[in-house]
């Protein structure tokens, strides 16, 4: 089930924090960046017998107001490869392509091929830009977007 997070739980708050470690240690998001993104962005949960096992965030783009950037995503380990996040982003986009978005961007590491095979396969992101060092030295980043369109003929 996905959830829109529409008010700060502290007991949810933790959770989130909790899975963005896990999936990203140290450069997961923080309480700090979560509350904001939750007051003025998107928060999506994915929940399995009422425990969040997935999370993702996005925002706006004030240069192009019809465009979402997906912040990121992040899934417990012990439901990875079980498609719980293909569904929790399948269900989030729509939701946002409902609510007027046009399009959503993310980046992804160059090298990380089980996202981008998601992204692509699944979902029907295509690779439109590259990054070099986007996150500092040997930092690249594929840019991926998904047209509200593309998305429709995906599914």
């Amino acid at each position: 089930m996905v959830e829109l997070v529409a008010e700060i739980e502290p007991k949810l708050l933790e959770r989130l924090v909790e899975l963005e470690r896990e999936a990203f240690g140290d450069g997961g998001m923080n309480e700090w960046h979560l509350v904001p993104v939750i007051r003025h962005g998107r928060v999506f949960v994915s929940k399995d017998n009422g425990i969040v096992v997935g999370e993702v965030q996005y925002m706006l783009d004030w240069d192009n107001p019809g465009l979402a950037y997906l912040i990121g995503v992040a899934v417990a380990g012990e439901v990875r490869g079980k498609g719980v996040g293909t569904t929790l982003l399948a269900e989030s986009m729509q939701r946002l392509f409902d609510d007027k978005i046009d399009s959503v961007e993310l980046t992804v590491e160059a090298g990380n091929v089980a996202a981008i095979k998601v992204y692509q396969d699944k979902l029907g992101f295509e690779v439109t830009d590259f990054r070099k060092n986007e996150y500092g030295p040997g930092q690249d980043r594929l840019v991926m977007v998904l047209t509200r369109d593309k998305f429709k003929e995906s599914k």
